[in-house]
């Protein structure tokens, strides 16, 4: 599917007004594969009786569980964003001890899934259940989606505007108002995008916590009553929830004009070498890695060498080899939907805005919604039915916003007039694409594939309901475990899905990113 798409880069760079029909066929077909979750909704919502669907929209409980449900979005991208930006700008501007290792350590909390960091602040004591612990979580869980977007965006500033300012006498603070944030509007919107979605569709630290969230209360509805188009009515709220959250931040990024450049030509940043100012830093970096990682892992450990079982290293390994598998077929099958899609979302069309939100509206989805809707279709189709394949595409869909967003990002960047160059020059679109497009938006690709692969070890409602017979991962044994108390042999299956998630974290903020991305634009 996408190696034909080559020849429509130059599409993406604005040098053919034209949509061509494979580009068009190819983005229908990965919307094809986005609509069956919504297409599902719609299909189950319109099954019941309207007196029935009535009393669920105006129920008293479900305002409680919306008024709920945006505060808690509300109150954790606002202070997600708040922290993620202070990290980035500590990690960027001050003079640290082994600033990659702060770097590397201020990410990995990435790669903690939810449920696994609810438990182990549970296992504590510290933080009671409720909607307070649920505001700490998922806070310092979703943070690194913030930093990781506030870093990539500080890096493109040119400290020659800050001197400008200087010489004005602006302080620090000012500074930071006029001329740093404003550059760093978009990527602080994008981050807070992420944290806000992933507030929305979050199932396992709001269950542990007994938090009734849309997804809490969809997930509920569904293995409780088995009333699906009551649940489906709540589920296409918290779509339409979802598409507001969208909204806002397309607003927010049309209001920015992005700049491109041929080569690296902006001066860096001097960091700041004020001993005090150094010392607040580390000890305010050093706070969040321990609440953040450190306290969690120590748990996750302690419980490990607590158990009174010893560990099955075969059930150990086969859990971890499906886990890798699975989501390995995932983030392919995510890439081949979002080439097209990526390449359609950067032109100014109606079919491009819909390609872009459609797939972030399905990312917003709890993963019991796309369960049940392939396992509706799989019902259809023997074939596919409970097989790792309808696993994997369950995983590409749900995430397929992550790898669309930094795909369309990383084309949006690529010089204009390099490719013009290589027009000029008689270079056929293809051998442009891989000689010039493809080297520059590469790190972007494999940052959207790695992000995939992520995020699908560690979802856990669609991996229970659509899992072969007998095929468990890392989050399903853990989540197993978990449910009839056995912590400690949980503990095992958790600690190595994390090491297993750090290692895509880790390439995703590794500390010669920016070497290698200066490299291949010298190298062309």
């Amino acid at each position: 599917m996408t190696l034909p798409l080559i020849n429509e880069q130059a599409m993406a760079r604005g040098e053919d007004s034209r949509t061509s029909p494979l580009l068009i066929g190819s983005a229908l077909i990965s919307l094809g594969f986005v609509a069956l979750p919504l297409g599902y909704l719609f299909a189950r919502a319109l099954q019941g009786d309207l007196e029935s669907l009535r009393i669920v929209v105006f129920r008293a409980k479900t305002l409680e569980v919306f008024l709920t449900t945006v505060s808690l979005v509300t109150i954790v991208a606002f202070l997600a964003t708040l922290l993620g930006s202070a990290i980035a700008w500590s990690l960027h501007n001050i003079k640290l001890p082994n600033p990659n290792v702060f770097r590397a350590l201020a990410i990995l909390p990435i790669a903690i899934p939810s449920y696994v960091f609810t438990y182990c602040w549970l296992s504590l004591g510290i933080l009671p259940s409720g909607y307070f612990a649920a505001v700490v979580v998922l806070t310092l869980s979703t943070t690194p989606y913030v930093t990781l977007a506030a870093l990539a965006s500080l890096r493109r500033i040119d400290s020659a505007q800050i001197d400008v300012a200087q010489t004005l006498g602006l302080n620090q603070f000012k500074i930071f108002l006029r001329v740093t944030l404003p550059q760093m509007r978009n990527a602080l919107a994008a981050g807070a995008l992420l944290v806000s979605l992933y507030v929305l569709s979050d199932f396992g630290a709001v269950s542990l916590l007994g938090v009734d969230t849309f997804t809490r209360t969809i997930q509920n509805t569904y293995q409780g009553s088995f009333d699906r188009s009551s649940a489906a009515v709540l589920a296409l709220m918290l779509v339409a929830l979802s598409g507001i959250v969208i909204s806002i931040e397309v607003q927010s990024r049309n209001r920015s004009r992005i700049f491109k450049g041929s080569v690296s030509i902006t001066k860096q940043v001097a960091p700041i070498t004020a001993i005090r100012v150094r010392i607040v830093a580390t000890s305010f970096l050093a706070l969040y890695i321990l609440a953040a990682l450190i306290i969690p892992m120590g748990v996750l450990l302690l419980r490990f060498f607590a158990r009174p079982q010893p560990i099955d290293f075969f059930e150990l390994s086969q859990a971890a080899l499906s886990t890798i598998l699975v989501s390995s077929i995932g983030a392919i099958f995510a890439l081949l939907l979002a080439i097209p899609l990526a390449l359609l979302a950067l032109r100014a069309s109606l079919l491009g805005k819909v390609a872009e939100r459609g797939v972030l509206l399905v990312n917003a989805l709890p993963g019991v919604v796309m369960g049940l809707a392939l396992v509706a279709l799989g019902s259809d189709f023997p074939l596919i039915y409970q097989t790792v394949g309808l696993l994997g595409i369950a995983y590409s869909i749900l995430f397929l916003a992550r790898s669309v967003g930094t795909i369309r990002t990383s084309l949006s960047r690529v010089p204009e007039n390099l490719t013009e160059i290589a027009a000029t020059l008689g270079q056929s679109r293809s051998r442009i694409f891989y000689r010039v497009t493809l080297p520059l938006a590469a790190p972007g690709v494999l940052t959207g594939t790695l992000l995939v692969l992520l995020s699908s070890m560690k979802e856990l409602p669609a991996t229970l309901m659509l899992r072969p017979t007998g095929f468990e991962t890392l989050a399903t044994e853990m989540w197993s475990n978990t449910a009839i108390f056995r912590f400690s042999e949980a503990a095992p299956y958790a600690l190595l899905l994390v090491i297993i998630a750090a290692i895509p974290t880790f390439l995703i903020s590794r500390p010669d990113k920016n070497y290698v991305e200066e490299r291949s634009r010298e190298e062309i």
